[in-house]
């Protein structure tokens, strides 16, 4: 009888120790668990096709510019074109492989750029995003109600993109916001999501 009582006590002090372990490390704080983890890497995966409307704001050390541009990926097709401001209107940035078109119909004007890399990388997409973090450091974590997807660029020669932080919505993991910070850790770009279809 003793030694029923003992199992009995034994079990449900175990079955409590497990559930504060549990709760300590995968609901707790500011981590993710790993079923999370892989819903975002599949989410991430899925940017090689999609349509934005974005809303982009570059700061530099003596202005701020803002744009509407409108994004379509296609695999190895990408296309943005700047809806404002009214003098950029139109301007159409095509990248199909290691092609990169630049028009611009107010001016008639069109440029080509072939195999030149840090043309063709294009921070503004989400696709160049998602070839980041699965080639850097990355981390994903939640804050604010978010799901932070970070990644440390420290390869990367341009001092003015080094770090990258995609927020998504915790719910649908549909994203939110991008913002590109440089060397020292202050806001370069960043691109807000007004609207986004991932096909």
């Amino acid at each position: 009888m003793k030694n029923k009582k003992f199992l009995i006590i034994f079990v449900f002090i175990c079955s409590i120790i497990f559930c504060i372990f549990y709760y300590i490390f995968s609901v707790s704080g500011n981590n993710i668990n790993r079923s999370q983890e892989q819903i975002v890497e599949d989410v991430l995966n899925e940017f090689n096709n999609y349509e934005a409307n974005i809303e982009v704001t570059v700061k530099s050390n003596k202005n701020e510019n803002k744009y509407e541009i409108n994004q379509i990926v296609n695999n190895d097709y990408s296309k943005q074109e700047v809806i404002s401001p009214e003098n950029l209107k139109n301007m159409i940035i095509e990248l199909e492989k290691n092609k990169l078109t630049i028009l611009n119909s107010n001016l008639n004007m069109e440029k080509i750029y072939e195999n030149y890399n840090y043309v063709l990388n294009n921070s503004l997409f989400l696709n160049t995003f998602t070839n980041d973090y699965f080639n850097n450091n990355s981390e994903i974590y939640e804050e604010n109600g978010k799901i932070v997807v970070e990644i440390k660029l420290s390869n990367n020669l341009n001092t003015y993109i080094k770090y990258k932080y995609l927020y998504l919505n915790a719910k649908t993991y549909i994203p939110e916001k991008l913002v590109i910070k440089d060397i020292s850790q202050n806001p370069y770009i960043s691109i807000i999501y007004n609207d986004i279809k991932i096909k």
